[in-house]
């Protein structure tokens, strides 16, 4: 098993290579028979490289309401290929698709919320904020790269990295 975060990927050359498998996985969630999919973004730094990042295609998935997401749902993401995951996330649920079963090393992340939440909006405000905000991405760079040279597990890895999103959430509505 995987325990330790994937080495940071900085190549805009890869940028095309996301895109398409973006474009995959759209298509994939909004062909689900009676979805309760709403909207999909391509988010993370796979979607405009800006800064060194895990080679995981992070996508932000909208549904109008997280009970919507039923277990025939989750069976039919299960077989293609995503697995729920348990994490301290309130009104989230994330589900990710695997290399393997043996080495589980995250490929594809797909972040469930409803479309009329804070933390939705939140998502789509420190995206365009990462994309757009030269000086903000170089901090979150910076940072970013702190976190992932400190040894530790994916778990702590990540949970590091949201305070890091509230911080920086934060200082974009001040």
């Amino acid at each position: 098993m995987y325990t330790k975060t994937q080495p940071l990927i900085s190549d805009a050359n890869l940028l095309v290579v996301y895109h398409n498998l973006f474009e995959d996985y759209h298509n994939l969630l909004f062909g689900l028979l009676d979805t309760p999919v709403k909207a999909v973004h391509h988010i993370g730094g796979t979607a405009h490289f800006k800064y060194p990042t895990e080679p995981i295609l992070d996508i932000l998935v909208g549904v109008n309401n997280l009970h919507d997401i039923t277990s025939l749902d989750e069976k039919r993401l299960n077989y293609a290929g995503f697995y729920r995951i348990h994490h301290q996330y309130k009104k989230k649920v994330m589900m990710v698709k695997f290399n393997n079963l043996i080495d589980l090393k995250q490929e594809v992340r797909l972040h469930i919320l409803q479309i009329e939440s804070e933390m939705y909006d939140q998502y789509l405000q420190m995206q365009r904020a990462l994309k757009d905000d030269h000086q903000l991405a170089q901090q979150f760079k910076t940072e970013k790269e702190q976190l992932h040279a400190s040894p530790s597990s994916i778990r702590d890895y990540e949970t590091q990295k949201e305070t890091l999103f509230e911080k920086l959430s934060k200082q974009i509505r001040d």
